[in-house]
C-alpha cells in the first residue's frame, strides 16, 4: 500500500503547486516555487507509479523511473492524471491471463513392441522394453541387438540392469555387449602402451594424447565402476599431463583436462583448463557448452545465460539447441 499513498500524497501536493500557480503573484521566485512543488509531485507520482509495474516493466530501473517522471514534469496536470488514469484502469480490467495451476500426470503406460514390426525402436521406448520382464523375449533380443549399435555413455546403464535379467539370453546379450566394447578399448590401451615402451621422443605426444582419450573413453562411455572408474580417470589426467608437457599449445587437451577434473569436481581447475583451452586458439564453440556447464555447478546462473546465449546463435549445436533456448529465453 506504500505505493498507494505515494500517488494520494503526490495528488495532493499536485493541487498545491496548482494553487501556487493560480494564485495570481508574478515573478520569478513564485514560478520557482511552482516548478519545485510541482517536481516534488513529480518524483511522488514517477515513485508510486514505477512501484505498481510489473517486474519485467523496471529494468533498467533507473532509465524506466525517468520515463515515468518526464511524463508526470513536462505534462503538467494532464500528465499526472493520464498516469493516475492507467493505475485505475489497472485495478478495474481483468487480468489479462490467468497462471495455470500445475497438476500431476501419471506416466504414460508402455505397449510392447509386436514381434512383427519393422525392428525399428525410439529410444525412449527401448529401457522399458528391454527391462519389461513380461514383455516377449524374441522382441527383447531384438532390442538388445539395436542398443549394440549405439553409445554406451547412453545405453550403458540400462544393459548393467540387465545384466541380472532372469531370461538367460538377454541376460548373456547384455555381458557380451559391455564386455566387447571394454575390450576394445582395452586392446587399443594395450597397442598404445606397447607402443610407447618402444617409442623415440618425437611419437610420445601423439601416444600420450592417444592414451589420455582412450582413458577418458572407459570412463565417458560408462564402461568401468567404482575404483576401475578412478582408475582411468587417474591415468587420463596422467597421460593428459604428459601429453601438455610435449605440446602445451594443444586446446583439445586442455579442454579434456577440464572435463577430467570436473568429473573429479576440482571446478577451480577445471575453469582453469578451460580457460588455457581458448587462450591456445581453441573454438569458443567448443569451449563454451562446458564454460556454462561449469558455472551451472557454481551456481553462476547469470554467466550460464550469457553463455548459452552465445551457443544458440552456433548453428552445429543442434542437441544443445532447447537448453539453450530455454536459457537465453528465461
Amino acid at each position: 500500500m506504500f505505493d498507494v499513498r505515494l500517488l494520494i500524497y503526490a495528488l495532493l501536493v499536485e493541487l498545491a503547486a496548482i494553487v501556487t500557480l493560480l494564485a495570481g503573484q508574478v515573478g520569478l521566485p513564485y514560478f520557482m516555487a511552482y516548478l519545485a512543488i510541482h517536481g516534488f509531485a513529480a518524483t511522488l507520482m514517477a515513485t508510486g507509479i514505477w512501484l505498481r509495474f510489473p517486474r519485467s516493466f523496471r529494468d533498467p530501473p533507473l532509465l524506466s523511473w525517468l520515463l515515468v517522471f518526464s511524463v508526470a514534469f513536462f505534462v503538467p496536470v494532464l500528465g499526472v492524471v493520464g498516469l493516475i488514469g492507467g493505475v485505475l484502469l489497472g485495478y478495474i480490467l481483468p487480468a489479462p491471463r490467468q497462471k495455470t495451476p500445475f497438476v500431476e500426470v501419471p506416466p504414460p503406460a508402455f505397449t510392447p513392441v509386436q514381434a512383427s514390426s519393422s525392428g525399428n525402436f525410439r529410444q525412449g521406448d527401448l529401457k522399458t522394453l528391454l527391462l519389461a520382464s513380461d514383455a516377449p523375449t524374441e522382441v527383447r533380443l531384438q532390442g538388445m541387438l539395436t542398443v549394440r549399435n549405439m553409445p554406451t555413455r547412453v545405453t550403458g546403464g540400462v544393459l548393467r540392469e540387465t545384466l541380472g535379467d532372469r531370461v538367460d539370453d538377454v541376460r548373456l546379450l547384455a555381458y557380451g555387449i559391455l564386455d566387447q566394447k571394454e575390450k576394445a578399448l582395452t586392446g587399443q590401451i594395450d597397442r598404445a602402451l606397447t607402443l610407447l615402451e618402444s617409442a623415440g621422443p618425437a611419437r610420445h605426444y601423439r601416444l600420450y594424447r592417444s592414451l589420455a582419450e582412450l582413458y577418458w573413453e572407459l570412463h565417458f562411455q560408462d564402461l568401468v565402476q567404482g575404483d576401475i572408474r578412478e582408475l582411468a580417470l587417474r591415468r587420463a589426467l596422467e597421460f593428459t599431463d604428459q601429453a601438455l608437457a610435449e605440446n602445451d599449445a594443444d586446446g583439445g587437451l586442455w579442454l579434456l583436462r577440464g572435463r577430467i577434473m570436473m568429473s573429479h569436481e576440482r571446478l577451480d581447475e577445471a575453469g582453469e583448463s578451460f580457460q588455457r583451452a581458448l587462450d591456445v586458439g581453441l573454438s569458443p564453440s567448443r569451449v563454451n557448452p562446458w564454460l556454462a556447464e561449469l558455472a551451472l555447478w557454481r551456481g553462476q546462473y547469470v554467466k550460464v545465460r550469457a553463455l548459452m546465449t552465445v551457443i544458440a546463435q552456433e548453428t552445429q549445436f543442434n542437441n544443445l539447441s532447447p537448453s539453450a533456448r530455454y536459457w537465453s529465453l528465461s
